[in-house]
Parts: C-alpha cells; structure tokens; sequence
C-alpha cells in the first residue's frame, strides 16, 4: 500500500495550521544558528547570567522537601503557596494586592495570551493591538479566531486616542472589540515605555468601551535604574488581566508565568487551563517559589539590569558610531529591544542579504498585525556580548549597502 506523503496530509490539516512555519519559529531557529553569527534576533535571556550552582541547589532542595508536591500534577489555578507568593510579589511592586481567586500561574507568557483567547474570544471577535506589537501574540490571537486591528504608536508609545478609532474600525467590518493587548514597559519591539498620563487615559477609555486591557509586562522588572510607573493593573484592576513571564528574569526551561484580574476571567482562564494542558509544571512552580521566598529572584534583578543596560549601551555607542547617518532608532531604559528605521530600505530584503553577512535580526514586518512591507528592523542586545557590538553593525551596515546596490 502507498504511504500518505506531506502533500497528501497538508490540505488535511486545520486552517490555522495550514500557514507553514511562523515567524517565531523562524526566529527560534535563527538564534539558535550559532557559528560566527552576530546574534541580534531572538528575546532571550542571556544564560551566562544564571546562577546555575543555585538553581541546582534550589531545585534539588524543592525536590527532597516537597517530592509530593514538585513531582505531581499542579492545581489547574498553580500551586497554592506560590500563588501566596505572587500575589505578595504583585502587592509589594505594584501596591494592589490580587484577589485569592484572581491569579493564576501559567506556563509563561504566551500560555497567558492563550488562555484570555480561550477565554475571551468568540469567532470574528476583534483584538485591538499596538502597531508595532509582540508577533506572537498574533499568532495566537488568530489561531483562536480573533481579528486584529491595529491602534497607532508614535515616538512615546501607544496613542490612547487610537484605541477609539481601531474600535469603531472593527466594529465596521462586523468584528466585535473584546481585548486591547498593551506592553506598556520597555515594548517588543520598541522598547519604548508608557508614561503614567497615557496608561490613565488606557485605563479611562477601556471602561467607557467595554474592552479588557490585556497587559503584558514581561520586561516591566529590567528597567536599568530600577524605576517603575504604575501598572495598567494597578491603574484598573476591574478591566486589567496582567500577564507576566519569568521567561526573561528567571529561566525560560521552567515556563513559569502568572496572570491576575478580574476573578470571573481568571477562573474562566483556570477552566482553559485544565483543557490546554491541566497545570504549570509543579516542579517549576516549587523552584520558582522558593527562588523568590528566599530572596534571590529580588537580589538577581539589579545584576540582570546592569548587565543588560551595558550591552543596551554597547549597541547605541556601536549603532552612533556605525549606522548614525543612515538609520534612527529607539533608546530604550530596559528590557531587550531597540527598533531601527533605515530609510529606503525593504527589511525582508535585508535580513536575507545580513544573513549572507554573517548578523540576524527580525525585520519589522511581522511585528505589524498586516505584516506591512517597512524599513524597520528589531535589533536585541540580551544575548550579544558588547565586544561584538561593533561588528554586528559593521555586517548590518554592509548588508544595507549590498541591499542599495
């Protein structure tokens, strides 16, 4: 009998499979090229800056103390001590103190997205997004039926009054408005910070709409002098679902997230949850826990934010030195990223030819919900070393002139 080959199974596949690798998968697999590669791609932490003797210390001190509770199956809402925790976290840095029944952990970040779609998203529901934005949150918007619409962003970051007009954009074409997904702090792919004015405005409008605000502060805890400005949750808690990751401060291995708001969506998140895949991992739970009731999640940041603002610093000197007559970009205070405008230049066609060059970086285009031909390009520093700064740019700045011809 004759086997089923790919092109016979392809068309079998769902829709939303049907696209072929996406764009953050392509990124993954780029970062992960290593060689002589200037690495300027993926959102990763560096992992020279863990503390490998104390992870395996704290995980191995998880295990003998809590073998029943580190390796069983979790609570679909997270385990109960950690949930303590995190909400004295939250309480503490943000001064609002999540409801008992309104924090659930999650399996990072995107598992966090996954569930308020889950939860929120009918089919044809519109989700009102940043433009740029986080393109695996497209993703996973619209492998669960949701249609994007883009808000406007300018030099400070989202416009406020643009969540207005993406509203009755999406309200035309038939798409009921249910969430507006944010990265106020240090944005991807931005890294650009929201003042506490425009998150007040975020926070008045979304209430006279009807809109969940989707809060995603994965970088909200790298700002590189410590500072912080009140969060969308702390701001409106009774239209908030903040999502956040400890993919970028802790490790990424141990897909360790939370998320907190209203109880009626998380408990609707928690019921997803046990339908997606029942919990987050116990054993990343009781580590993650004790990591941070011990004080060393606490006693890491400020390594973590001097190292990452160094190499934030090695890129502007490397990008001013380099590029400073061609291109402009965004000086970010913490996080990852910096977001480069280069003039004239289509960034598909310069990512192929920095490829060639020996640097990778993501071009703008899949950070917009249309995924709009552009000339921006994001650059992360997380993972480069600042004595290869320069030479990134010096590959980027050779790629620009073979692109120009």
């Amino acid at each position: 009998m004759t086997e089923i080959t790919h092109d016979e199974w392809f068309p079998r596949l769902a829709a939303r499979a049907q696209g072929g690798p996406s764009d953050l998968s392509a990124i993954l697999a780029l970062a992960s090229a290593g060689g002589d590669l200037v690495d300027f791609s993926g959102g990763f932490p560096d992992p020279s800056l863990y503390d490998t003797a104390l992870l395996g210390e704290t995980a191995s001190k998880a295990i003998a103390s809590k073998p029943g509770v580190a390796l069983q199956y979790a609570p679909n809402y997270g385990i109960a001590s950690l949930r303590e925790v995190l909400r004295g976290e939250v309480a503490r840095t943000q001064g609002v103190t999540p409801a008992a029944d309104g924090l659930i952990v999650t399996s990072g970040g995107v598992d966090a997205i996954t569930l308020v779609s889950k939860s929120m998203l009918d089919h044809g529901d519109a989700v009102l997004v940043e433009a740029p934005s986080y393109l695996g949150a497209f993703s996973v918007f619209r492998s669960h039926d949701g249609a994007c619409f883009s808000m406007r962003n300018d030099e400070d970051g989202l416009i406020p009054a643009s969540i207005e007009e993406a509203y009755e954009q999406a309200r035309a074409a038939g798409h009921p408005p249910k969430v507006v997904y944010v990265i106020p702090d240090f944005q991807n792919p931005s890294g650009l910070r929201l003042s506490l004015e425009r998150r007040g405005e975020i926070i008045e409008i979304a209430r006279r709409l009807g809109l969940l605000v989707l809060e995603d502060v994965a970088y909200r805890d790298l700002a590189f002098d410590g500072s912080s400005i009140e969060s969308l949750y702390a701001l409106g808690p009774d239209v908030t679902v903040q999502m956040g990751t400890f993919s970028k401060t802790f490790t990424p291995g141990t897909r360790m997230g939370w998320a907190c708001g209203p109880a009626t969506v998380i408990d609707a998140m928690a019921q997803a949850k046990t339908n997606t895949d029942q919990c987050a991992g116990a054993l990343g739970q009781t580590i993650l826990e004790s990591y941070i009731a011990e004080g060393h999640y606490a006693a890491s940041l400020p390594i973590l934010r001097s190292a990452y603002a160094a190499r934030c610093a090695g890129l502007m000197d490397a990008l001013a030195e380099g590029l400073g007559d061609r291109a402009s970009w965004t000086h970010p205070g913490g996080g990852f990223f910096t977001w480069l405008e280069i003039p004239g230049v289509d960034s598909t066609q310069l990512a192929a030819a920095a490829a060639e060059e020996g640097v990778a970086f993501v071009p703008g285009g899949p950070f917009f919900a249309d995924s709009r031909p552009n000339a921006n390009i994001r650059l992360s520093f997380s993972r480069t070393t600042v004595d290869r700064m320069g030479e990134g740019v010096a590959r980027l700045r050779r790629s620009i002139e073979r692109v120009e011809g």
